[in-house]
């Protein structure tokens, strides 16, 4: 049987920009850009009937110090594989702040810098991401949909 490694992101908005972080020198993605996420942990099964939203919610509050109030909304699934031909699963969620407080203290450990930036800007930047140039794509398509 296949086992997968499970990590889920967020695309966090608030005010018309997107929250992305810059990964640390020397680990995964060592200086691209990407939403906040990572991997679901043993901790997040008890939540059995929402654990990749629990695991959203743990991973954010880890990363960038905060504590999601608003709808998770789950929005698509990729598949990759990963260092060591690791198969990995990875589920983006977009989470639009209208109660959470937008301040964010990162986790020096796991983000080099964050910033606030709008889908163009992210487009541009120089060091933004494969993935992540499709991830906000998808997003922008998913929240189009819902207001037609």
């Amino acid at each position: 049987m296949r086992m997968y490694l499970k990590v889920i992101e967020c695309a966090i908005e608030h005010k018309g920009r997107f929250l992305v972080i810059e990964h640390p020198s020397g680990g995964h993605a060592e200086g691209l850009l990407s939403f906040p996420g990572g991997k679901v942990d043993p901790e997040d099964e008890s939540h059995p009937s929402d654990i990749l939203q629990a695991a959203v919610k743990r991973e954010i509050f880890e990363e960038v110090g905060l504590t999601l109030t608003d709808p998770i909304e789950y929005v698509f699934s990729t598949f990759f594989t990963g260092k060591n031909n690791t198969p990995i699963i990875n589920s983006t969620f977009y989470c639009r702040l209208n109660n959470t407080l937008p301040t964010v203290t990162i986790s020096p450990t796991e983000i080099a810098r964050y910033a606030w930036m709008t889908s163009a800007e992210i487009m541009q930047a120089p060091n933004v991401s494969e993935w992540l140039l499709n991830y906000i794509q998808r997003i922008e398509t998913y929240k189009a949909l819902k207001t037609t």
